[in-house]
C-alpha cells in the first residue's frame, strides 16, 4: 500500500509545470482585477461627495434652527444685555450685548443666505420674533425659506 502511494506521488511530481494542478492566479488575472478595482474607486468618490455635502447642509440647517430656538428661549429671561443672531456673508454669530460673540458658525461651501435687509434675528421678552420676514437660504442642491410669521413665536424652514 505504501509503494502505491509513493508511485502516484512520484508520477505527479514528474509532470511538467504546465500540466501540474495549480491553485493560484496568473499575473494577467491579478492585473485585470486590480484595474477593475481602480476604475471603481475612481468613480466612487465623486458620487459619495455629493451625499456628504447634502448631509453637511442638513446639519447646518439643524444647527441654525437650534441656535434660533436658543435665542428665543433666552429672550424670556430678564437680562440687560440683548441676545441675537447676526447674519454675515460667510458666517453667522450669536452675539450677547453689543459686540460680545458667544459663537460663530461658518456656512458650508456654496451656501448663500439672503436676509433681505436686516441681518439681525432677535425676539422680544415674550419670545415673539421682531421684524417677521422670510430669509432665503440657497445651497448647491436646493433652496430653503426660513419663515418668521407675524405674531407667531415659532418659525419653520421650508424647502422649495
Amino acid at each position: 500500500m505504501v509503494k502505491n502511494w509513493d508511485t502516484r506521488w512520484m508520477a505527479q511530481r514528474e509532470l511538467s509545470p504546465y500540466q501540474s494542478n495549480s491553485n493560484g492566479f496568473t499575473l494577467i488575472e491579478m492585473l485585470f482585477v486590480v484595474s477593475l478595482l481602480s476604475i471603481i474607486l475612481l468613480l466612487f468618490p465623486s458620487l459619495n461627495m455629493e451625499s456628504v455635502e447634502k448631509q453637511q447642509e442638513k446639519q447646518f440647517l439643524e444647527t441654525l434652527k437650534f441656535d434660533v430656538l436658543y435665542i428665543q428661549n433666552l429672550s424670556n429671561l430678564a437680562t440687560d444685555e440683548k441676545l441675537y443672531i447676526r447674519l454675515y456673508e460667510d458666517n453667522y454669530k450669536i452675539i450677547k450685548g453689543v459686540t460680545k460673540p458667544i459663537a460663530e458658525r461658518p456656512y458650508p461651501d456654496g451656501m448663500v443666505i439672503d436676509y433681505r435687509g436686516n441681518p439681525d434675528l432677535y425676539f422680544n421678552e415674550n419670545g415673539t420674533f421682531l421684524y417677521p420676514r422670510t430669509i432665503r437660504i440657497t445651497t448647491k442642491y436646493s433652496v430653503y425659506d426660513m419663515i418668521f410669521q407675524l405674531g407667531k413665536g415659532r418659525f419653520y424652514i421650508a424647502q422649495r
